[in-house]
């Protein structure tokens, strides 16, 4: 009979033991083989074999049906992911389906409103709109001039030139995409915003700062996608104060 040694307290035993007889650490070998043994037993009975005649063949029998139940287990579960994958995309389809019905039916109720509030003049209409459903303003033939001249008539009431006020400056006349992420601009729009770029330029060189000094601000603390780092902006602002 083979020995082997216990990994808890090194108590030495038969290795058929399915576990140390000291501290009673499993052994894997001499468990695995008492469950074979029990499982072709097990087997015998149900078949009518003898233990002592048929040994060999209920093994042959336990292997070929572990296999077949490993088999059986492995494509039940790709079953169940591939299910799973189904109802997730038929879900995610059902979902965006309803949601693109609804901003149908919202664009259909509000965008003549949309229209009627530019015409007006009325931000606040465009804006309580826009944050009732902002995918679907933010694709309104509009919405880029609008932000535009939201974004100017905030840098007219600036008095003093702060880091806030330099940012808005900066992405206003040198990155206006960054207020038109979703639309570009028509002739006439773009006509619109040259005048708005002109009157802030003039505000602008009335506090010291002139459109090539201004540009060389933007383009020394902008990044290669043409953000600011507005910590390098603060630093430059506050040194320029300080002298």
């Amino acid at each position: 009979m083979k020995k082997v040694t216990c990994k808890n307290c090194g108590a030495v035993f038969n290795d058929d033991l399915d576990k140390c007889p000291y501290c009673g650490t499993m052994n894997k070998k001499g468990a695995y083989k008492k469950f074979r043994q029990k499982v072709a037993s097990f087997i015998d009975s149900l078949l009518g074999l003898k233990e002592d005649t048929h040994r060999s063949i209920s093994k042959g029998i336990f292997m070929s049906l572990l296999r077949s139940l490993v088999m059986i287990a492995v494509i039940v579960f790709l079953a169940f992911l591939f299910s799973r994958g189904m109802n997730v995309n038929y879900y995610n389809d059902k979902e965006y389906d309803e949601k693109a019905l609804e901003e149908i039916l919202w664009a259909d109720e509000n965008m003549d409103k949309l229209d009627e509030a530019y015409q007006n003049g009325d931000f606040k209409t465009i804006e309580k709109l826009y944050y009732q459903n902002s995918r679907v303003v933010s694709k309104w033939s509009h919405y880029s001039i609008y932000t535009l001249k939201s974004e100017f008539n905030k840098i007219k009431e600036y008095d003093d030139v702060s880091v806030y006020s330099m940012e808005k400056v900066l992405y206003f006349l040198f990155y206006p995409d960054y207020y038109c992420r979703y639309n570009g601009l028509s002739q006439e729009e773009k006509e619109e915003y040259e005048l708005m770029k002109q009157s802030v330029i003039t505000d602008m060189n009335s506090k010291g700062y002139t459109e090539t000094q201004l540009e060389e601000i933007y383009r020394k603390y902008a990044d290669g996608y043409g953000y600011l780092s507005i910590a390098d902006l603060s630093d430059y602002l506050k040194g320029e104060n300080d002298g």
